[in-house]
């Protein structure tokens, strides 16, 4: 029974040691769990915190993309709205950074200089564009000098062979610490200019000209009408058979001629007033040359006169804008002098064609004033007769230079005077048939067809 009794207290106490343990256990478990609890506490505030502070880095980030891209979209469109107006200008425009390469390079720029919009883009200004004279005059020597030019005339010599002239002005351009950055360049084309300037000088030599002629017609017409009247008089006095007749006749066709003289001196010396409408200049010239047969019947009646009419895309007829009537005078003097240059046997051909613009400048660059957008129509009227000699080729267009007896020497001046007046020019060389060929050059715009002048 004792042992028993002993034997229930050990168990007692181990019983009591394991309650004592176990209860340490759920305090440190208590503990752990309070201290994790907090952590989780403290990490879910920390989480909602960064949760803010994202969403409201996020929404700011937001904001500041969207006010990026509106920023964007209006340097985008202002971009625009300048390279708008720069392609817009009829002026060249050119810019170049400090370190001479272009960074504008605009559509009237790229249709002067004959160089693709895009292609100068970033390239060195020295190695597209062409210098030009005085060579001080351009964006590169502004922004090496710093230098501004202002509506400076300059040539500059393209590729192509075409003389370009327009008045140049620079400025140099500036960054934010107001440090030079480059320059700018502005081109306006001078060749309508220039042509409307050689036109004003042509009026004014004309007019000074018509004023001597009037002088001299009135004070040369008076005696003449005296001359006249008293050889009438004097003829009706005198028999039929007088030999004096005779010389009173030839004294009345002196007094014609030089009549006639002065009334040509008057018509070349007057300022012609183009009256122009675009004809189908195949169809005229050919109309042209029937009228003049029939008119000159007895110069034409053996002649055989060719007309070589040029041919164009599609077969369309080539308009030109002339004065029909003038045009048709120095048609007419052209043609007699062909004629009377054959002897009345031989062959006049008239033959005309748009000359592609490149052989255009090459050929006639410094005899015509020819625009960006335009060509040449060049007429030729050759003859097989006895030629001109050199010496006759030089003077021939010059007033009153003939060869011809009766001749007033004022034909070929007046319709030279005519091209001219029509933009034009009028030369003459020898032909490979040993006779001599007149051609008439007229500036025309290019593709000019149909209306297109």
């Amino acid at each position: 029974m004792g042992r028993m009794d002993s034997v229930m207290d050990n168990e007692h106490d181990v019983l009591l040691d394991g309650d004592a343990k176990t209860s340490d256990e759920v305090l440190k478990f208590a503990d752990s769990y309070e201290s994790f609890s907090r952590i989780v506490n403290s990490l879910q505030r920390q989480y909602i915190e960064l949760k803010d502070e994202f969403t409201q880095q996020n929404d700011q980030l937001f904001e500041t993309n969207r006010q990026l891209a509106e920023m964007t979209e209006r340097n985008l469109a202002a971009n625009e709205f300048l390279n708008s107006i720069l392609d817009s200008m009829s002026a060249g425009v050119i810019a170049i950074d400090r370190d001479g390469r272009i960074t504008q390079f605009n559509s009237a720029a790229s249709l002067m200089l004959g160089i693709p919009v895009r292609e100068p883009l970033g390239q060195l200004y020295r190695e597209i564009i062409p210098p030009g004279d005085p060579i001080d005059a351009n964006a590169l020597r502004s922004s090496e000098t710093g230098k501004a030019v202002d509506c400076t005339e300059k040539k500059i010599d393209l590729p192509d062979g075409t003389r370009l002239i327009v008045s140049t002005s620079t400025a140099i351009l500036k960054d934010r610490s107001g440090k030079p950055a480059g320059a700018v360049e502005v081109l306006h084309d001078l060749t309508k200019t220039k042509k409307m300037e050689r036109e004003i000088a042509r009026l004014n030599t004309l007019a000074a000209l018509g004023e001597m002629a009037a002088t001299v017609a009135h004070q040369v017409r008076n005696p003449l009408s005296g001359i006249l009247g008293y050889g009438s008089l004097l003829k009706r006095e005198l028999e039929a058979d007088d030999p004096r007749q005779k010389l009173i006749s030839k004294i009345t066709e002196g007094v014609e001629v030089l009549n006639a003289t002065v009334t040509t001196l008057l018509d070349y010396t007057r300022n012609e007033e183009l009256n122009c409408e675009y004809v189908a200049f195949g169809e005229y010239i050919s109309d042209a040359i029937a009228q003049f047969r029939r008119e000159n019947p007895d110069l034409t009646r053996q002649m055989e006169l060719r007309v070589e009419p040029a041919a164009s895309p599609g077969n369309v007829p080539v308009m030109v804008l002339i004065d029909p009537v003038l045009f048709r005078q120095v048609l007419f003097n052209l043609l007699t002098n062909s004629c009377e240059a054959c002897r009345m046997e031989g062959t006049v051909n008239v033959a005309f064609r748009k000359v592609p613009r490149q052989r255009a400048v090459e050929q006639y660059a410094k005899r015509l004033l020819i625009g960006l957008d335009e060509t040449v129509l060049e007429l030729r009227i050759s003859d097989d007769g006895c030629g001109i000699s050199q010496e006759v080729l030089s003077s021939l267009f010059s007033p009153f230079f003939t060869t011809k007896h009766g001749g007033n020497g004022l034909g070929l001046a007046v319709a030279q005077k005519i091209a001219k007046a029509h933009g034009g020019d009028l030369g003459v060389d020898q032909s490979t048939t040993g006779g001599a060929t007149f051609t008439l050059l007229l500036p025309v715009r290019m593709g000019q067809t149909n209306r297109e002048t």
